[in-house]
């Protein structure tokens, strides 16, 4: 396919804005993290409104404060987080489609709900592929994104998208209120038992009946809890592979879950997992935000992420509303 690229020109970078796709699969053995999108939901969402192959890149806007101006006409798609976006100084809607023509200037506010907004554009953010086939950008190990190095993004730096002509921009959409997360809704986390655990089953019962408090010292390593600490006796620590949304319990007795930027093996004790569609509701918690437990089965939460890849990666499974 002959392809015309563009580039939108960022003007302000904001708080912290990331080009980030699914992240880097298999590379855990290199002591390399994964990576990717903190919301695989409101990401996939927006790819899947411009018709892009699952996968595809997005910037990734935390908090708010990113301003761009394109210089050719595209489509774009804004979901995750309200940032309370303005299109050449016009509010503009989220979870839908928006027409973008040559100089058009996109701006962000910041989100009154939410911590993470998406904005994906047709074809993809074509920045370089790096390790692990992936174009994501980890500002601790200096891969990805825009530069290859994992910088944040910046003002002047160019983002590269693709269409194949001018007036190929898709038919608008939007998604249907029914798959729209709310995010001012309690922060419920879905939490499966480790059953290899050194943990009495006692303290796995208090950690599902309190009240936790999310920590302004989280980040996209991990979500660190803050509440009554749990009672926590010395156990040997025996390092070994930790994946996203496990659970661990360190001296402090206060929990944290690993997230997308974790480190590749872990010896605290691991209480269980959180699974990965609670991920996506996490990555957009707010510091101070008051967070519960909810128990159920593997064989649930396996279900539940067998659904969520069949709905994103068949497009005839995902409904969208023309407008």
């Amino acid at each position: 396919m002959n392809s015309l690229h563009r580039a939108l020109e960022v003007l302000e970078g904001g708080m912290l804005s990331l080009v980030e796709d699914g992240g880097r699969q298999h590379v855990a053995h290199l002591g390399l993290t994964q990576g990717g999108v903190m919301d695989r939901h409101a990401w996939a969402w927006g790819n899947r409104l411009l018709g892009n192959h699952w996968g595809e890149a997005a910037i990734e806007i935390t908090i708010g404060g990113f301003k761009g101006r394109f210089s050719q006409a595209t489509q774009i798609a804004l979901t995750g987080a309200d940032l309370n976006t303005r299109l050449n100084g016009q509010p503009v809607a989220t979870w839908e489609t928006l027409t973008i023509k040559a100089g058009d200037l996109l701006e962000t506010g910041h989100a009154a709900q939410g911590l993470r907004g998406y904005l994906c554009v047709r074809g993809g953010w074509k920045t370089p592929v790096g390790l692990g086939n992936s174009r994501s950008a980890i500002v601790r190990e200096q891969l990805g994104g825009q530069d290859g190095l994992g910088s944040p993004l910046k003002a002047g730096d160019q983002l590269s998208y693709a269409c194949t002509r001018d007036t190929d921009q898709g038919r608008p959409c939007s998604v249907p209120l029914t798959f729209r997360p709310a995010y001012q809704a309690p922060l419920i986390l879905d939490f499966c038992d480790n059953p290899a655990s050194p943990l009495p089953a006692q303290l796995i019962e208090t950690l599902l009946a309190q009240r936790w408090t999310l920590s302004s010292r989280s980040n996209r390593m991990a979500a660190l809890l803050d509440g009554q600490p749990l009672q926590v006796e010395r156990y040997p620590l025996v390092s070994s592979g930790v994946a996203a949304g496990t659970l661990q319990l360190p001296p402090s007795g206060q929990p944290i879950i690993l997230l997308n930027e974790r480190q590749s093996i872990g010896g605290y004790p691991q209480l269980g997992f959180v699974t990965l569609r609670s991920l996506d509701r996490l990555a957009q918690g707010r510091p101070g935000e008051v967070i519960q437990f909810r128990r159920i089965s593997l064989a649930e939460a396996q279900q539940q992420e067998g659904e969520f890849l069949s709905f994103f990666q068949h497009s005839d499974q995902a409904p969208i509303r023309s407008i």
